[in-house]
């Protein structure tokens, strides 16, 4: 007979979403009767097939209650119990990417606790009794605590920015992992018809005419070395950053290391994450979901939208809540390791495609913290507090400038090429920070023309690229002066290269998105 137990979030120190009904599950003893009392609230259910999900009444902000839990003689006492606002920090490495790793690590332990943030990691385990340290995951916990340094850099700065906006406590549930597809976050029966198929059409072919249970065993091999601490520690300082001479050398170094095939276990695996991580948070009350991922789905970069659509809707369904998702476009970014970004630009188009036609999902662009010799740009805490900013517009109903400047359209004059743009609120300025000696250094020559580098325009008329003369920022427009130019309809694009540092942004200090627009003549 199975224990009485609470899921894995019901601890000291959790935070409930308020405004919505308050779901509390776990396991239990079949047919046994489970009471949860809540700030004078209380409700039962029964044990169905070792399940139990009782349902409290929503509640507005509070702090510092006790819920309590029993079932038969048996009861749990949960301490420390707020009520506010709750979102899920999701994705890859650049939302796991460490608090300890961030650019501002050093400024950010020396600000005042917060004692209203509460932070939370579900433990990043892909198979049962993995034997891998996640001492920092599984309960919650706050600032200066042991488990901070390690939480999500741009989950921790969302928080920060947005609490003392809203007045209420906030938790940030992290439930990522790097190097991983949305394949692997969402429901194998998401992806059964076609073009989504592909995904589980791979994972097929990769274990096709394999032993199970010898790719398991070569999978909790190659997850042991990956996991080994000695590793971890040098993991450490690749992910705080090394120069493409010291990629070149971790790579000649992990040449000779236990492979990890594709297999029952490996994260690889569409659903994967899904049923082994986020199962274990579903269906707690959430507020919304951050999202920071797209860079291990370059495979099939031309049907991300349909992807990264139908992993949201897996998860809105599965939560039971029309949740609204505030995402990170993808980087600029060049290479590192055995990674490039060519098919950044195809990816960035998609992500954009779904902030445009699912309703509840905002893009916040980063056009001007890439790094070209480093998938992951330093510059977290930014990447958190736009990630705020877009939801007290989007999600709170803020009145204020909390988008990229967008292109809405271009018109030939006698000048040349105005475009004309939405979000610039006071006008369009430009940045005259120059790059560093070291970054101009290592972009190559195809990226570092005037176009590409310094203003990122590109026309192209008859098949021909028409060379940029001057930009003038004129409020909300853009002057493009070109003497090339004929009395032809022509192509106007800005940004659409892998690795770019944008340098236009509106009077919120946002940068100017990726476009494409056609001009008539």
């Amino acid at each position: 007979m199975e224990n009485f137990r609470p899921a894995i979030l019901f601890q000291d120190g959790c935070v409930l979403q308020r405004r919505k009904p308050i779901t509390v599950w776990g396991a239990g003893p079949e047919g046994e009767q489970v009471a949860v009392s809540l700030a004078g609230k209380r409700t039962c259910c029964v044990v169905r097939d070792g399940r139990w999900e009782c349902i409290l009444p929503a509640m507005e902000a509070d702090r510092g209650l006790e819920m309590t839990l029993s079932c038969g003689e048996e009861e749990y006492r949960v301490r420390d119990v707020s009520v506010g606002e709750v979102w899920i920090a999701g994705g890859q490495s650049n939302m796991e990417y460490f608090l300890r790793y961030d650019s501002r690590w050093e400024d950010t332990q020396s600000l005042p606790v917060n004692g209203d943030i509460r932070m939370f990691n579900v433990p990043r385990l892909t198979y049962p009794e993995q034997p891998k340290d996640v001492s920092d995951s599984g309960y919650w916990f706050r600032e200066g605590e042991r488990a901070w340094e390690t939480f999500s850099a741009p989950g921790y700065a969302f928080a920060r920015e947005i609490q003392p906006v809203l007045g209420v406590p906030v938790g940030i549930i992290g439930c990522n992992w790097g190097g991983t597809s949305a394949s692997t976050w969402m429901d194998e029966r998401y992806m059964e018809e076609e073009p989504l198929n592909v995904y589980l059409k791979d994972y097929e072919e990769a274990v096709a005419g394999k032993d199970p249970e010898e790719l398991i065993r070569l999978e909790k091999e190659a997850y042991a070395v990956e996991d080994d601490p000695e590793r971890q520690r040098a993991w450490a300082g690749v992910m705080i950053g090394i120069d493409l001479k010291e990629q070149e050398e971790w790579i000649a170094r992990s040449a000779g290391e236990a492979e990890n095939p594709v297999g029952p276990y490996h994260t690889a695996r569409p659903g994967r994450l899904y049923h082994q991580m986020l199962e274990k948070i579903i269906p707690y009350g959430m507020q919304g979901v951050l999202w920071y991922q797209g860079e291990s789905d370059e495979n099939h970069a031309e049907i991300y939208d349909k992807l990264f659509s139908a992993m949201i809707r897996c998860f809105r369904d599965s939560f039971g809540q029309e949740l609204p998702f505030v995402f990170v476009q993808l980087a600029p970014f060049g290479r590192w390791l055995e990674a490039s970004g060519e098919k950044y630009p195809e990816l960035r188009r998609r992500q954009e495609a779904v902030s445009k036609t699912v309703p509840g999902v905002h893009m916040v662009s980063i056009m001007d913290l890439g790094m070209y010799e480093d998938i992951h740009p330093k510059q977290k805490m930014e990447v958190g507090e736009r990630l705020a900013l877009l939801a007290r517009g989007k999600v709170y109903g803020e009145n204020l400038l909390c988008e990229s400047p967008e292109v809405m359209g271009g018109k030939r004059t006698q000048e040349g090429i105005r475009l004309s743009f939405a979000n610039t609120g006071d006008g369009l300025w430009e940045s005259k920070e120059e790059p560093e000696a070291e970054e101009e250094a290592a972009v190559p020559s195809v990226l570092t023309g005037p176009e590409e580098m310094n203003e990122g325009f590109v026309i192209i008329q008859g098949g021909v690229r028409v060379p940029v003369d001057e930009v003038v920022l004129d409020g909300n427009e853009i002057l493009l002066r070109a003497s090339g130019l004929k009395d032809a309809p022509c192509q106007v694009s800005f940004a659409q290269v892998p690795y770019i540092k944008v340098r236009i942004f509106n009077s919120a200090d946002l940068p100017m998105k990726p476009f494409s627009c056609e001009v008539r003549g």
